[in-house]
């Protein structure tokens, strides 16, 4: 369950990057011909816009979910077992990196969409 929770929250913070950081990203720099033809080629990507509201509210519960699990496990001891203490010590240390990856990539998605037009 717990790693079920942490693909959907990197899952859904790379979502809003690609439906709110993305276009305006590409739009910003000069290249909006390119992000026309890449709707044209992709147009899931005007639904996610069209939905960014309960896209970036799912995201949020799964990024929180996935932290209180996180929190959880942390405080697990891991197996006395040599090979498996190390196996377990790492797949924490890569969950947390993982973790906050998808945080800064929600976070940068969040401002793309919802600050960044506010000065527009």
């Amino acid at each position: 369950m717990k790693k079920l929770i942490s693909f959907f929250s990197l899952f859904g913070s790379i979502s809003t990057l690609l439906c709110c950081a993305l276009p305006v990203t590409l739009v910003s720099i000069g290249m909006g011909a390119s992000f026309a033809a890449l709707t044209s080629n992709f147009p899931q990507l005007i639904w996610l816009v069209e939905r960014k509201n309960y896209l970036f509210g799912v995201t949020a519960a799964l990024l929180i979910t996935s932290y209180l699990l996180m929190k959880r496990s942390r405080a697990q001891a891991c197996p006395i077992d040599p090979e498996l203490g190390e196996a377990c010590t790492q797949g924490k240390k890569a969950s947390n990196v993982i973790f906050w990856i998808s945080v800064l990539v929600y976070f940068i998605g969040a401002f793309t969409s919802f600050i960044l037009p506010l000065f527009y």
